[in-house]
């Protein structure tokens, strides 16, 4: 019979109790006859440990309910270790089984369960040397250089004042975030009393002294401003200042859902977060995992006629390639270094949807274009630049 607690949940029914402490970091749970025992992570700044991982599982009992709010845990940190290690390419597709092996440790920040319901926030850690074995067994390479510390400032505008907190959750958002185990380690800082909206205002339309007086009174870590706020049915998001790669300047407005503005701005809190590691992967060059995909590409003179014409010098191309995602642009960015001849591919810059890439191509532009469609490419001609495209 399940204990009587006073913590309850909107729209959950039956009665429930809340785990906290002592009691979650000493909990058992068999799953699939192994005993996972929940405990303090050893490591509070590893690549390998996934953070504030949250899970809302319903099951026909309670034990069911766990064990597969459980699961899903373990397989959504994974998820989030595999993907922050990996600079590009498809992920391994892993039974349960095989996530649970590479499990090192479990803590329970929170949870509230009721008989067929089980939700909880909960820190997973794996095993370096395993995943690291993983990734070794699919060819994919591990970078894990991390970028220096930086701060970020959540704010929200409203009328004359500068506020740390509104309706939308905006901070609470970037608190929910793994800031602490990502490439990018991130402090939040809090909105100084002085800092009103016309200084504000000043920094977001690119005055450099604004932004050297309102850096100058946080400290030396790199500084984004990162405005977020609903307005007329959209949710709004502005990255200002500099991360640890240089000047951002990012900006995105998203369509509020049905999960209204919270959800929006836990969303885009977390776009914002992968836009600044996302910047930090690209400084890394050339990562492992491309590297390896492309030791059989020949290059230079080994590469035949019909890769790179005799005669031709190399020509330097800039494009914009348009995608749908940072997953569509890491999987865009690994197939372009697959295509014969092209060299010397840079990232220029990157935002939420585009990004301004320019490469070597020795040949005409009519071949270049022939071997971009042969690797899934559209290549046609834009108001400023190429475009480039993944074809459907």
């Amino acid at each position: 019979m399940m204990p009587v607690g006073s913590g309850c949940v909107d729209g959950l029914p039956g009665v429930f109790k809340r785990a906290s402490g002592i009691a979650a970091l000493f909990g058992l749970l068999t799953i699939g006859g192994g005993a996972f025992t929940a405990s303090k992570l050893e490591a509070a700044d590893s690549l390998y440990t996934a953070a504030k991982v949250s899970v809302d599982t319903t099951a026909k009992d309670a034990v069911a309910a766990k064990a597969a709010g459980m699961a899903e845990a373990q397989r959504k940190g994974l998820d989030i270790v595999l993907k922050r290690l990996v600079p590009s390419g498809e992920l391994p597709e892993l039974s349960q089984e095989d996530v649970e092996a590479l499990v090192e440790g479990v803590s329970v920040l929170n949870e509230q369960m009721s008989t067929t319901r089980y939700i909880a926030t909960l820190d997973i850690s794996f095993s370096e040397q395993a995943v690291k074995q993983l990734l070794a067994s699919y060819s994919l390479g591990v970078s894990e250089a991390r970028a220096p510390m930086i701060s970020v400032l959540p704010i929200v505008i409203e009328g004359d004042a500068v506020r740390s907190e509104g309706a939308e959750g905006w901070r609470q958002a970037w608190q929910a975030l793994d800031l602490a185990h990502g490439m990018v380690p991130v402090t939040l800082l809090q909105p100084r009393p002085e800092l009103d909206a016309k200084q504000m205002k000043a920094v977001l339309d690119g005055d450099e002294e604004a932004f050297a007086a309102l850096k100058s009174s946080y400290g030396d870590a790199p500084l984004v401003i990162a405005v977020g706020q609903a307005a007329q049915g959209n949710f709004v998001t502005r990255l200002v200042g500099a991360d640890g790669t240089g000047a951002i300047n990012f900006g995105r407005t998203d369509k509020i859902g049905q999960g209204g503005a919270k959800q929006a701005a836990r969303d885009a809190a977390l776009t914002a977060f992968g836009i600044i590691e996302e910047r930090w992967k690209m400084t890394q060059g050339e990562q492992p995992g491309a590297i390896e995909a492309r030791q059989d590409v020949p290059t230079g003179e080994q590469q035949s006629d019909v890769e790179r014409p005799q005669g031709d010098v190399a020509r330097s191309v800039v494009a914009l390639v348009e995608f749908s995602g940072l997953k569509n642009w890491q999987d865009m960015r690994s197939k372009l270094m697959n295509v014969p001849g092209l060299q010397a591919l840079e990232v220029n810059s990157l935002s939420a949807r585009t990004a301004s890439i320019s490469f070597e191509y020795a040949g005409t532009l009519g071949k270049l274009q022939k071997e971009l469609e042969l690797n899934g490419f559209s290549f046609e001609n834009g108001e400023e630049s190429f475009v480039l495209r993944s074809r459907q």
